[in-house]
């Protein structure tokens, strides 16, 4: 398939290790856009590294970085304790995507958040549905874990920043407490 008849593919990046097993699956078929809308991250240091690491591999693939300026954690919002925090956080981040493959004439958008095998995926999944008919844009599903922990290696190895908790104080606070 040559360059001019790919789709475009916005791909909502978390991370670097997560967004580098959806690249692997995509990067074939579609032109790939990172979208970068993330102020779920617990705490601004944290933040700093990840959104690092994700530029990082983007300009390592060549691939497009776009990003919302979006360091606004603020405890309030991510304090539920409950499933329903992990389904607003969901929605929160994937909604702005959407609206940004929406504005920007994407084909597709779809996230790295498919990759962990730590996420709740069924949960990702139904959202991303949901806001696909919402807007009226193509929701591209894939199961990237496959090969998560192979190209998570990779980027190891390379030296790019390794998160150890999901992004919230509350899975921040987790890590500890399952220490």
């Amino acid at each position: 398939m040559s360059e001019i008849s790919k789709k475009k593919v916005l791909l909502h990046v978390c991370c670097a290790p997560c967004s580098a097993s959806a690249v692997k699956m995509l990067n074939v078929e579609y032109e790939i856009s990172f979208y970068w809308y993330n102020p779920n991250i617990y705490n601004e240091q944290e933040y700093k590294n990840r959104k690092g690491s994700a530029i990082r591999y983007a300009k390592e693939l060549n691939i497009s970085f776009r990003e919302e300026e979006d360091f606004l954690y603020n405890y309030k919002n991510w304090k539920n304790k409950s499933l329903e925090q992990c389904r607003l956080c969901y929605t929160f981040r994937l909604e702005k995507t959407v609206i940004f493959a929406k504005q920007n004439n994407f084909d597709f958008f779809t996230t790295s958040l498919l990759s962990s095998p730590y996420q709740k995926h069924d949960l990702i999944k139904q959202i991303a549905n949901d806001l696909a008919d919402k807007y009226k844009i193509n929701f591209l599903y894939c199961d990237f874990r496959p090969g998560f922990y192979e190209v998570k290696n990779l980027l190891k190895q390379k030296g790019y920043y390794m998160q150890k908790y999901c992004a919230c104080n509350k899975s921040y606070r987790e890590m500890f407490d399952n220490k």
